[in-house]
């Protein structure tokens, strides 16, 4: 169940789908399933209003799920609406 912001630093709590956005992020489950491949399992994280504007979720291998910034142009798009 999605809480709170999935940026660290942000407190906002979650209240609704039309607030902020949802991301759904294939994990790695372990341990590993029977015959040693991994199983991909859903997860799903949110970014308030304020957050997506900025920041996205991206899973990196070694480092797992992370809040990272978006490129320059996307948050510029943002900036003109």
């Amino acid at each position: 169940m999605i809480a709170k912001c999935a940026n660290p630093a942000c407190s906002a709590p979650f209240r609704s789908l039309r607030e902020g956005r949802v991301f759904v992020k294939e994990i790695e489950a372990d341990p590993p399933a029977v015959g040693g491949e991994r199983s991909r399992q859903p997860q799903y994280f949110w970014l308030c209003n304020l957050c997506c504007r900025t920041l996205t979720v991206v899973v990196e291998k070694g480092k797992g799920v992370r809040v990272v910034p978006l490129p320059a142009s996307v948050t510029a798009a943002w900036a003109g609406s």
